[in-house]
């Protein structure tokens, strides 16, 4: 999609994106990675904000995405490689690409920002907050998952999800990406990491979003089915958007259960924007396929998100995450 280019975006987000989380100084080449669906007035908003602060932007146009984690050019993967930062704003999420984890690997710093719209850069949204503030926040919850054996997360609308996370590293999400090779993916702020594999057992009820699966947020809840660590069955009209997306992955590992995340952004709202929706506080996510990036061992060829609103997330028996924030035991 594209939005009119003769309303520029607020100087305020664009510097919480430019400044906060991606740190940009003078003379660095910067990759910006849109497609036909990315929105023409964020390329051009954060182009022309690279310029003003020396930077140099690079834009570079792909082809439509087939799925999650698709590959860039060979081309364009070199020259992310060799830039100092890259921005992700095509329509569909690559991140979980080799080509990013190359480019991370030689020192290239990486927002991924897929999908994002001129209204996600709005005063009072997602990108208005203090990233480094709530970083401190992110931090404590990635070590309660990291010091948990096991997890559970329940939501009114049905969710009940159990498993093992024991020796799994928390992983937090800050936003800030200012160190070489850093990796984040704001307005996303969150905090889960990769449930031990074949340990999960439960039922998940999405009531927010499959992201990247087609519009949405749901019009109707959705129910999976989860033994052994692996979708088993779903109930719902819009299980079609997920079975699809796996089935067009053409991997048997897809069904594996990659990710377990909260949400904790607090000017995030579960809407059309994916992004914005996964980053929601209080919400929650659990992801199939790949989970190599979350701490698993699972090297499927995409990462598929699902959310859910108003979790709760007890580690080892307790309630420890309520609405987003960190209960002490």
């Amino acid at each position: 999609m594209s939005t009119l280019l003769d309303a520029p975006l607020p100087e305020r987000t664009v510097s919480r994106v430019l400044d906060t989380c991606l740190g940009i100084c003078k003379d660095e080449r910067v990759v910006l990675l849109s497609d036909p669906g990315s929105d023409l007035a964020v390329v051009a908003g954060l182009a022309e904000g690279l310029r003003e602060r020396g930077a140099i932007p690079l834009i570079r146009t792909l082809t439509e995405i087939p799925m999650p984690g698709a590959e860039p050019p060979a081309r364009i993967a070199e020259e992310l490689a060799n830039a100092a930062a890259g921005i992700e704003l095509t329509s569909a999420f690559i991140g979980s690409s080799k080509a990013r984890q190359e480019a991370c690997r030689q020192g290239t710093r990486y927002l991924s920002m897929p999908a994002v719209i001129a209204d996600t850069f709005r005063l009072g949204g997602p990108y208005d907050v203090d990233f480094d503030e709530i970083a401190t926040t992110v931090m404590a919850l990635a070590r309660a998952w990291e010091e948990a054996d096991t997890y559970r997360i329940t939501t009114p609308a049905g969710t009940d999800l159990f498993g093992s996370v024991r020796g799994r590293k928390g992983r937090a999400l800050t936003g800030v990406a200012r160190e070489p090779g850093a990796y984040m993916a704001p307005p996303d702020i969150e905090s889960g990491t990769a449930p031990v594999e074949l340990s999960s057992e439960g039922t998940v009820v999405i009531d927010g979003d499959f992201l990247f699966m087609g519009p949405g947020p749901v019009a109707s809840p959705v129910t999976l089915d989860i033994r052994e660590g692996a979708l088993r069955a779903t109930e719902g009209d819009e299980a079609a958007r997920l079975l699809e997306m796996i089935a067009r992955c053409d991997d048997p590992r897809m069904g594996n259960l990659a990710e377990v995340s909260v949400g904790l952004n607090p000017q995030g709202s579960v809407c059309a924007v994916p992004m914005e929706t996964e980053s929601t506080k209080g919400s929650a996510h659990i992801a199939f396929g790949n989970s190599i990036a979350y701490g698993g061992t699972v090297n499927a060829v995409a990462h598929l998100d699902c959310v859910m609103q108003d979790a709760t997330v007890h580690l080892d028996g307790v309630p420890r995450i309520v609405g987003g924030e960190l209960v002490e035991p």
